[in-house]
């Protein structure tokens, strides 16, 4: 019977180890050769490309012609130190330009604010994106998505000192840019004219 009992627990053993082994194998296998799922397959991440260099970058016309409406519109309601900022590449994942005008109390910002909306809106048929701080008129923001109009009341904007924090930005000339602009303008109706005047010659 000793004997027997001995044969029974040995062989006990014996399955308790090859069943551990089996469990074993089968877990190290997994890790080793864990499936990818076919619905989900890997990709190589996208390496980041590097900034585009600020004399490479390309501004629409519209948008300039925009900011240039919108500084116009400042003047006329005596915004006070009127200036465009064409900000540098790094910056301009959010927008182009930055046109910063002062008022000397909070009717005067609002009254600008407001100007430069109805300008933008009768002109081009175009909305801020956003508006900011238009009640209290300490520092109204139009975000226009390609240029951000901020105005302010004059200590608050010696306080933020917006200019300062951007001191990579271009200050461009508001009165020149208008010139610029047209300037382009009218090169491109003469070529525009001299084109059809010559498609018209040739079919005649």
């Amino acid at each position: 019977m000793a004997t027997s009992s001995k044969k029974t627990s040995g062989k006990k053993a014996v399955r308790r180890t090859v069943r551990t082994k089996a469990a074993t194998s089968r877990r190290a296998g997994k890790t080793a050769t864990k499936p990818q799922s076919a619905g989900k397959p890997r990709t190589a991440k996208k390496p980041v490309s590097a900034p585009m260099p600020a004399g490479e970058r390309v501004i629409a016309e519209t948008s300039r012609r925009m900011v240039a409406a919108a500084a116009a519109a400042c003047e006329e309601k005596k915004a006070q130190d009127v200036r465009i900022l064409e900000l540098d590449a790094m910056d301009a994942g959010f927008t182009d330009f930055f046109l910063i005008a002062s008022g000397t109390n909070e009717r005067q910002t609002q009254t600008i604010a407001d100007e430069v909306e109805l300008r933008l809106k009768r002109d081009f048929g175009t909305y801020p994106n956003s508006v900011e701080g238009k009640r209290l008129g300490e520092w109204i923001l139009l975000d226009y998505v390609d240029f951000v109009v901020h105005i302010f009341l004059a200590e608050k904007r010696a306080f933020y000192d917006i200019e300062r924090l951007r001191k990579s930005a271009k200050h461009v000339d508001a009165v020149e840019l208008q010139k610029a602009l047209r300037r382009k303008t009218a090169s491109t109706r003469k070529r525009v004219a001299a084109k059809e005047a010559t498609a018209s010659h040739m079919t005649s």
